[in-house]
């Protein structure tokens, strides 16, 4: 996977670097989509639905954060991961993503296939409102870390190595073909928010901003199901 060498690497060794990085994240987003949808062909793929009875998703958190961290610690650019990269700007430019992804979450009432999935728990009793909370809670935060790391991070670096303009643009193509099981006006929704979210942290060298709004902003999906 993606190291950051001493000497710079040749164009061979980016291209290895970079296929071994969208195979990768190919297979496990494939198995993912299979273990989720219950397919049987050539076997039952279920057998990686590691979902403990509390919501953690074991698989995701593994396949998409413990084995991809161990491939790239040797070599890890800690300031992905800070503010050290940010300009005064980009507190904006948050602010500005959890706006747009609370009325993107608030539109969900006009659209009945996304209605369907994302259920309201309004009328529920106190104690089934807390079980969603808890549950889904844990259930996100087992699988966002990893996304946004896999993505915005183990992903990006050898694509924007090897190809410094366009590279960044396959990350869109993947996170929006990965919710093509879900209603189209979200696969496109998501398309678009990761190439928003890609081109920043291609720009900053930085994944931190991309977590923090992905975050709040299933957080704010989680508020709307429980009080709409």
């Amino acid at each position: 996977m993606y190291r950051e060498p001493e000497a710079e690497r040749s164009t061979a060794q980016k291209g290895l670097f970079a296929a071994a990085a969208l195979a990768y994240v190919a297979v496990v987003l494939v198995v993912d989509t299979l273990a989720t949808r219950g397919v049987e062909v050539p076997f039952h793929w279920s057998v990686f639905r590691w979902r403990a009875d509390g919501g953690f998703d074991a698989f995701k958190f593994v396949a998409w954060f413990l084995v991809p961290l161990a491939l790239v610690l040797p070599a890890m650019d800690w300031h992905y991961f800070g503010i050290k990269r940010w300009r005064r700007i980009d507190w904006g430019v948050l602010g500005a993503c959890v706006l747009v992804g609370a009325v993107a979450v608030l539109s969900i009432r006009l659209f009945p296939s996304l209605r369907s999935i994302y259920g309201s728990h309004a009328d529920a009793s106190p104690e089934a409102k807390w079980f969603f909370l808890s549950y889904s809670l844990v259930w996100t935060l087992s699988w966002v870390v990893g996304w946004e790391f896999m993505h915005r991070y183990v992903l990006l670096r050898p694509l924007s190595e090897l190809w410094p303009k366009y590279g960044w643009l396959i990350i869109p193509i993947y996170e929006g073909a990965y919710h093509l099981q879900k209603p189209l006006i979200e696969a496109l929704g998501m398309f678009a928010a990761s190439a928003v979210l890609t081109y920043w942290a291609l720009k900053r060298r930085n994944a931190l901003l991309p977590f923090v709004a992905h975050l709040i902003i299933e957080l704010e999906l989680r508020a709307f199901q429980l009080v709409v």
